[in-house]
């Protein structure tokens, strides 16, 4: 099952210079397969758009690559033919360009990892002003822990990004069926008299037995202190901006 949360619940907001970023996640208790809802706003005076823009949640965050029924491949990413059960979301960016207001829209895909160890891939296609727009990045876990989704490979172009918008949700389902061998212990009594005694006698018996595992796109950390943490960086060819996040969260 394949959700995509257009609204923002529990919002959280943090300033920084060049920008201001909100991030939410629907539900936001503990272990809970989550929509990640992330927003940045205000970004203007850096012309051109930036080299890559990271975003990194704390410890405790997970991701699995088995969220959706089947991966974009590098050959359907770049043709923007991903095809639909590996969409994850959408996107948005502001731009301006001789100081009128651009839109453009994006849709967020699920494909295999671009570097080994990484959890997956993310493709984002679509359109910017009438210009085709592909990006992949990189999800993964980075070496202090936590969840990272980084982007790169973005357009030279004489545009300034004044916003931008992600939300991503992917859950699947899968069961399995299985079979186990189940040793019983009966109790069984032998012989007549005084040649009469009991013991131990194992009986097995195979069973059928259903799993049913749920994959998560994003999956809360375990516990609770009040609010996680994360950041939002902005690399530019001679600046970098980095956002801090903060996202309320409840015990489950």
């Amino acid at each position: 099952m394949i959700a995509v949360m257009a609204m923002f619940a529990w919002p959280a907001a943090a300033s920084a210079a060049g920008g201001t970023a909100m991030t939410t996640l629907t539900p936001n208790t503990s272990s809970a397969s989550s929509s990640a809802s992330v927003s940045i706003t205000g970004l203007s005076g850096v012309s051109g758009l930036p080299s890559s823009i990271a975003l990194l949640l704390q410890p405790g965050f997970s991701s699995s690559v088995m969220s959706v029924p089947v991966l974009c491949t590098a050959a359907e990413a770049s043709s923007s033919a991903c095809p639909t059960g590996s969409q994850i979301g959408t996107a948005s960016a502001g731009v301006t360009f001789l100081g009128l207001p651009i839109k453009g829209s994006l849709t967020a895909f699920l494909g295999a990892p671009l570097d080994p160890g990484d959890v997956a891939s993310v493709i984002l296609s679509g359109s910017l002003d009438g210009t085709k727009l592909s990006l992949s990045g990189r999800l993964f876990v980075p070496s202090q822990g936590g969840l990272e989704l980084l982007l790169s490979g973005f357009p030279s172009e004489p545009v300034t990004l004044e916003s931008l918008a992600l939300t991503v949700d992917a859950v699947q389902t899968a069961t399995q069926t299985v079979t186990e061998t189940v040793i019983k212990i009966k109790i069984v009594t032998t012989g007549k008299g005084k040649h009469k005694h009991r013991h131990k006698k194992k009986i097995r018996r195979k069973v059928e037995k259903t799993i049913t595992t749920t994959y998560s796109l994003i999956t809360n950390p375990p516990s609770c202190s009040g609010a996680w943490t994360g950041t939002v960086t902005l690399s530019y060819s001679t600046s970098a901006d980095t956002l801090p996040l903060s996202i309320p969260c409840a015990t489950s």
